[in-house]
């Protein structure tokens, strides 16, 4: 077993009883400190138990002070055992005061004040609540679950404490005057009674100098000290004016002398025969928001106090202990109880350590518990009032004040609706509004927040082309017309609270025109090219491209369907491209909501909706087009070859086209055959006239690319003599001219004009790849092979 501080070394000379006694005198300040800060926190909060008002209770309001003490010493003796802390200080768990006494007010009018089973119900109810609550720390702590305690929201813990800063706040003015106060204009009013008004004004005045004392004495030591200087000062200002210690406790300067109470009062109180069991059930709201309320302290002390302490623990280990703590806690009688982390850091720091030390400090706890609250009379109001309304301003203040700048203004109203509803609603009411807000603040957050936005980026198809090949012809009507093209990548999660920024966006597209897609800042040379006298494009097909997106729900789908109405009343086409597989109802919903017509395009991805756009514009303005599937059939004739040549170089003679197809040897490739590998050495280039080919980068996610019929392939490393980067496959029967190494070894030495053309074919190739590459980086950010 450790020692009172740390551990001896076995080499010292004052091991033994020397060593024993040193220890011993060196931890006496620290429990002291410790012992002191409880005693004086136990004697406002244990009156807080019970009601002000209620003056027909059957034993003395100080009995939640035995309650306090007793719940503070079991936890206390857990935490010695238990903790991986070996300074953790307990103590009743004071931010349940206020659901305590929602309980006790609940059953008070529920049964009477004068009925006799008024209090064994409230001990029974509060005693259950215990057990709960270490059922559910134990639970979360054996399961390893302690992680779940993060899924509270911060702002919502932040209202929460604003709203105990408040009760504390109340019961401060209450121990202060003796007398039941609320927040409400009679009750402000009846504070500046001429009996009562000083009594509460002395404990204010006393809590702010306290607070603006320490401004400037950092101390940890200075708060309690300051405390308990507050009864012997009292006393000498008593001895001062003259004034006897009865006569101020007539003028309520001190709280009334309790009877003499035996230690076992407290379970005297629990008659099972008077208990009215039909009424607790009826507080189990209060008691799963005190419950989960109890759970919101872990993620908070235990983190802070392994920080302080520079120890590190697991939650879980903590949980348990706490469990058992409150477990034990609820079947000796008595109310929650936890870590208390400002105690446990001012014992920490001011070199307090030890198990031995925090057992001591037990021991003492339970002494006062068996002596009895008697001591309570000789305690002035005052001090009291001062250390809760000290602790309460401080608890409103870091709620509503200190995180003005932590919190966005969504949150701060949050934190500000929770803190006002528990003050003037209630405890179980505030809970409930805190959970409503979470959600409602997660939606809007989401909604708004730009890694959340639904919608990447938007532009026109202007410098936007699919992969297919298009004549010069068929280029020079493109570069006129895909301006009318109009491109929106959504991306994440489309749902109810952000997928009104989608349709508010393609209204504006319309009615504002494609420039309202700008960021609104211009940069130096944007302002130079606004001088554009080309006109502002009218928007003839607009494609909403789903590649990015992850998710959609109900009503995000049914938003998506209204844009219909919109691009109707502009006579625009709609094109919905690479939608989810998971989405095949909303996409058959769109079918039908469109029915046959020609405005809706169901694409699989952008480049087949950008493909599908430009076939429309080119059915529209070249009435003689060919696709390359109807001039690439196997079994044509010569001429059908040189016209997919001609493509790459339309400027030539049908001879020069005719010379270089020699170069070429056809040859036909079975269904599955790999052509080539990665890696291979280039020692051929391909034109495929029929069938379909399937580049593969091999060791990588799968990343394919098409090979279409009229395609040049293998020709960039044919040329630079660098390495297959992937590997080709054909997926069906296909038909290719090759032109192998010696064929083009022959053309740079017989016809070298031949040779450069063939050169200019590739570098026109790779232009309209890297024309298709710049769709997928502003699709993907990803290179196509």
């Amino acid at each position: 077993m450790d020692s009172w501080g740390s551990h001896p070394d076995a080499s010292d000379p004052l091991n033994g009883w020397e060593r024993g006694v040193t220890d011993a005198l060196q931890a006496t300040p620290c429990v002291a400190i410790a012992v002191l800060v409880n005693l004086m926190i136990c004697v406002p909060f244990g009156l807080s138990f019970f009601p002000v008002e209620w003056t027909d209770i059957p034993v003395p309001h100080a009995l939640g002070i035995q309650m306090f003490l007793l719940s503070s010493t079991i936890c206390q003796f857990t935490f010695v055992w238990l903790s991986n802390f070996d300074g953790a200080i307990c103590q009743m768990m004071v931010e349940n005061v206020p659901f305590m006494h929602t309980i006790s007010i609940a059953i008070i009018q529920e049964l009477g004040p004068k009925n006799p089973s008024v209090l064994p119900t409230i001990l029974v109810t509060y005693a259950f609540s215990s057990v709960v609550c270490g059922a559910l720390f134990y639970v979360l702590g054996h399961w390893k679950l302690g992680n779940i305690v993060y899924l509270f929201p911060k702002h919502i813990i932040v209202g929460a404490v604003g709203g105990i800063g408040a009760f504390v706040l109340q019961s401060g003015i209450e121990n202060a005057t003796g007398h039941a106060f609320d927040w409400s204009w009679d009750g402000v009013k009846g504070l500046f009674d001429a009996e009562i008004m000083w009594l509460w004004v002395s404990s204010a005045l006393l809590a702010i100098t306290l607070s603006v004392l320490a401004r400037h004495i950092k101390s940890p030591l200075f708060p309690p000290l300051f405390f308990v200087s507050i009864p012997p000062l009292f006393y000498v200002a008593l001895l001062l004016l003259g004034i006897s210690p009865d006569t101020a406790r007539e003028h309520g300067w001190f709280f009334n002398r309790a009877p003499n109470v035996a230690f076992y009062s407290l379970w005297e109180q629990y008659d099972f025969s008077l208990v009215a069991w039909h009424v607790i059930p009826k507080q189990f709201g209060t008691i799963v928001g005190l419950t989960f309320f109890s759970l919101m302290h872990v993620p908070i002390n235990i983190p802070s106090l392994s920080l302080t302490t520079d120890k590190e623990v697991d939650i879980n280990d903590e949980l348990v202990a706490h469990g058992i703590s409150n477990t034990l806690g609820g079947m000796c009688g008595t109310v929650q109880n936890y870590l208390c982390y400002s105690t446990s850091a001012l014992y920490y720091k001011c070199g307090g350590s030890g198990r031995r030390s925090g057992f001591v400090i037990g021991l003492i706890m339970m002494f006062f518990f068996f002596v009895g609250p008697n001591a309570v009379s000789y305690i002035p109001r005052c001090m009291a009032g001062c250390v809760m309304m000290h602790l309460g301003w401080d608890l409103l203040r870091e709620a509503l004040i200190d995180t003005y700048d932590q919190l966005d203004a969504l949150e701060l109203g949050t934190v500000w609706a929770i803190a006002g509803t528990m003050t003037f609603w209630g405890m179980n009411q505030g809970l409930a509004v805190g959970a409503l807000l979470a959600c409602m603040t997660f939606v809007m957050q989401s909604a708004r927040t730009p890694t959340n936005a639904p919608i990447r980026g938007s532009m026109s198809a202007a410098t936007l082309r699919s992969h297919t090949w298009r004549t010069t012809d068929e280029l020079d009507v493109l570069d006129r017309e895909c301006r009318n093209i109009h491109v929106v990548q959504l991306k994440g999660h489309l749902f109810f609270g952000n997928i009104n920024q989608v349709s508010d966006y393609v209204r504006e597209l319309f009615e504002e025109g494609p420039d309202c897609s700008s960021s609104g800042v211009e940069s130096p040379l944007q302002s130079v090219l606004s001088d554009d006298i080309r006109p502002q494009p009218d928007i003839r097909w607009l494609v909403l491209d789903f590649t990015l997106v992850v998710g959609l729900d109900s009503s995000a789908a049914d938003r998506l369907t209204k844009i219909k109405y919109a691009c109707d009343a502009h006579n625009c086409k709609i094109v919905f491209a690479a939608v989810p597989p998971a989405y095949d109802k909303f996409t058959e919903h769109l079918i039908q909501l469109f029915g046959d017509n020609r405005m809706l395009h169901i694409a699989l991805d952008l480049d087949s909706a950008l493909e599908w756009c430009e076939n429309d514009i080119l059915g529209k303005n070249i009435s003689n087009k060919n696709s390359p599937a109807s001039t690439c059939a196997a079994d044509e004739d010569e001429f059908t070859h040189l016209r997919n040549l001609r493509r790459f170089m339309p400027d030539q003679p049908l001879s020069v086209q005719q010379r270089l197809l020699d170069y070429f040897n056809i040859q036909e490739i079975d269904k599955d055959e790999v052509v080539w590998r990665q890696g291979d050495t280039p020692d051929r280039a391909l034109l495929l006239i029929d069938g379909a080919l399937t580049a593969v980068v091999e060791e990588e996610a799968g990343t394919t690319e098409e090979v279409s019929a009229g395609s040049v392939v293998g020709e960039m490393c044919f040329l630079t003599g660098e390495k297959r980067k992937t590997s080709l496959i054909a997926t069906k029967r296909s038909v290719v001219y090759v032109l192998d190494r010696k064929s083009f070894a022959e053309m740079l030495e017989k016809d070298c004009y031949l040779a450069f053309l063939f050169q200019g074919i590739s570098l026109r190739y790779t232009s309209y790849r890297l024309q298709y590459v710049g769709n997928r980086i502003w699709e993907t950010k990803c290179l196509p092979i």
